[in-house]
């Protein structure tokens, strides 16, 4: 895989060449890897969360695993374009890092906290309504209800999900991934804790099913923020971004931030809502389709996790390069992490091809789930490169502020052609759902990824300056 070629630096942050902002190897693969491994470490215990959640849940019942998967996958689709939103913060924190504007640093957080809140308290009115979106998108009857409990659950949590978002921002923003690392294992020990005490009532505590799921991440989720806050106002780094010190609204570069961010925000509703389509499509056929589409969803985000580590790092990286002036080290770093993605998500394909009914086996051992399991697993794994192609390349962009393009190829790819091939191969090719759903996922997300890859190579996005 060629570089895509770099102009040479013209202009440097005048404090580029400190160790800081200059490490040996900088824009390599080293770099790269001490960046992304707390953050392929951080994916990871979330997988982890997810997983443990759909195997606590198996214990309950395969209409109560199904419920609580579609129900997370609902979550994140109407909360996605908010995150998308304020994942931004990364991108500003990070060029304004490399610039080595420190007051800018902070009005990117302010920036990012004062969007999140009306965007928390939109998807909190929304759960009002979550039975009514239940029947809208239509699911099977006895996964609705378990649904509906852990999705309102959920929606009312989205301030303290949108705070932790913007706070880890800066975090990312900065080069630091270990904090968020360190924070998110420890809040995830006492997720799973209280999973077991609330779903199956421990300690005095009545057994709570999927409230007490939902309830467990809520808590685990206020105790994140709480740890994030103190972090960020602390003597450290209130000294070097004066965190502690008020910013007049008039100061507020709330416009710059859309410009970058919204394209980002549609761009992620527009493919996570394309999934749950697909994913309600399988939900309306029986228990067992949903419950294997979960376990599918959970094997994917094992291989998918890590590349969305590597992707942030890129981002990160490309955003601090590009801030310090260094557009070359941006496209270095960009073309590392691309190839780090593809080896690592494309040898999970291999191994998902090899043992698929284990795996499956795991989560559920309902031989109807089994084999719709093993079929989508399949499925899934062939789309493996093309979709670490797509979450990299993203990250790159998102790094360079480069996001209007990947909003419109995905714009079209997953809504032109995704969606309409789940419902025209369930009605005229396959039989279930689930070969339907995953095969259309192989379609589009081999499309996305290709045509990203080409606009990588063609489009001249390390050239843009700061945003």
């Amino acid at each position: 895989m060629t570089e895509p070629a770099a102009p040479p630096s013209t202009e440097q942050s005048p404090d580029f060449q400190s160790a800081e902002f200059h490490p040996a190897g900088a824009g390599g693969t080293s770099e790269l890897l001490r960046l992304a491994f707390p953050l392929i470490i951080t994916f990871v215990s979330h997988v982890v969360m997810g997983v443990a959640d759909t195997l606590v849940m198996g214990q309950v019942g395969t209409a109560e695993q199904g419920g609580v998967g579609l129900g997370s996958a609902l979550f994140w689709s109407f909360s996605s374009f908010a995150a998308g939103l304020l994942s931004t913060v990364t991108t500003f924190v990070a060029q304004a890092y490399g610039a080595r504007k420190h007051d800018e640093v902070r009005h990117s957080v302010v920036v990012g906290m004062g969007l999140a809140l009306p965007l928390a308290a939109m998807l909190v009115a929304l759960s009002f309504w979550v039975p009514e979106l239940i029947t809208l998108f239509g699911t099977n009857a006895e996964a609705k209800p378990h649904v509906v409990v852990y999705l309102r659950w959920m929606l009312c949590s989205t301030p303290l999900f949108l705070l932790n978002f913007v706070l880890i921002g800066f975090f990312r923003g900065i080069s630091d991934t270990v904090t968020p690392m360190i924070v998110t294992l420890l809040v995830n020990v006492v997720n799973i804790t209280l999973n077991i005490v609330f779903v199956f009532g421990h300690f005095g505590f009545p057994e709570m099913g999927v409230q007490g799921v939902a309830l467990a991440t809520v808590i685990s989720m206020g105790l994140s923020v709480i740890v994030f806050f103190a972090l960020y106002f602390s003597r450290t780094h209130h000294a070097k971004y004066h965190t502690r010190k008020p910013l007049p609204f008039a100061q507020i570069p709330f416009r710059r931030f859309l410009k970058v961010g919204v394209p980002i925000g549609i761009s992620w509703f527009l493919e996570n809502m394309a999934f749950n389509i697909m994913s309600l499509y399988i939900a309306a056929f029986d228990p067992a389709s949903t419950a294997a589409n979960t376990i599918v969803f959970q094997l994917c985000h094992i291989s998918f996790m890590p590349a969305v580590g590597i992707s942030i790092a890129a981002s990160t990286l490309v955003g601090k390069y590009i801030g310090a002036g260094r557009p070359d080290l941006a496209v270095r770093s960009a073309r590392r992490s691309l190839v780090l993605s593809v080896a690592y998500m494309g040898t999970m394909g291999i191994v998902f091809i090899t043992a698929p009914a284990f795996f499956i086996g795991l989560f559920n051992k309902d031989p109807q789930v089994l084999q719709l399991g093993v079929l989508a697993l399949h499925l899934a794994a062939a789309f493996q490169i093309f979709d670490a192609m797509g979450v990299t390349i993203d990250g790159v962009f998102r790094g360079a502020g480069f996001t209007l393009l990947p909003m419109l190829i995905r714009l079209g790819v997953m809504w032109a052609i995704f969606v309409p091939s789940i419902f025209l191969l369930g009605h005229y090719v396959f039989e279930t759902g689930i070969a339907a759903g995953w095969t259309a996922a192989l379609i589009g997300l081999g499309l996305q990824g290709i045509t990203l890859l080409i606009a990588f190579f063609v489009y001249p996005w390390w050239n843009k300056g700061r945003v």
